[in-house]
């Protein structure tokens, strides 16, 4: 499953509830003015690195809200059409079930132990009535078998978690180190033949 042609991976802009520290997962909020700028950069980045060899690219984007307002943004800036970006569903947030909309400390008081389960166990802990890491791996590795057997320039707006998975996945890491990597919203990733480069935003 070797990428043979790049493969952007993008983060979408801050929201209200990054801001709250909230999960939220298949819930959403809005971008915030901070976030909205973020998108922007990430934009006016991506054309010019775009640019540096020109090629047919894929664009494809999770259908929740905040990923679909950053791709619009980030599409603006690159000269796009609405509709050449694609939704695909397989790239949405990791499900966090009944605790979307709540931030950790509020989590703590049902369940105290929640953090520590979980970094004890990233690939099979599932938050109730939610998904696994490893559900997300699935979902994650189909969508990345398909982009490289394309053999075709992609990009991706997505989210924290199921990016973070994509790169993983890219990288040959396994679930636990998945858990710790960076999650920028102001930079976003080269991913190509099991390597990543980090590219800023500024």
């Amino acid at each position: 499953m070797k990428l043979a042609a790049p493969l952007y991976v993008l983060r979408h802009g801050e929201t209200a509830w990054n801001l709250e520290r909230r999960m939220q997962g298949t819930k959403d909020s809005p971008l915030t003015e901070r976030g909205r700028a973020q998108a922007e950069a990430m934009g006016r980045t991506l054309k010019a690195e775009l640019a540096r060899e020109p090629s047919a690219t894929i664009f494809l984007r999770s259908p929740l809200g905040r990923a679909r307002q950053t791709a619009d943004i980030v599409g603006r800036a690159l000269g796009l059409d609405a509709g050449q970006w694609r939704d695909e569903p397989r790239l949405a947030e990791l499900g966090y079930g009944t605790w979307e909309g709540f931030s950790w400390k509020e989590i703590e008081v049902t369940h105290p132990t929640a953090l520590a389960d979980w970094r004890a166990d990233p690939h099979g802990y599932c938050p109730p009535g939610g998904e696994t890491h490893h559900e997300l791996r699935r979902r994650s590795a189909a969508v990345l078998g398909e982009i490289a057997r394309s053999a075709t320039r992609t990009v991706i707006v997505g989210h924290g978690v199921s990016g973070a998975v994509l790169r993983g996945l890219n990288l040959g890491l396994d679930a636990r180190a998945m858990f710790v990597l960076e999650k920028p919203q102001d930079a976003f990733f080269r991913l190509l033949a099991g390597r990543e480069e980090r590219i800023s935003c500024g």
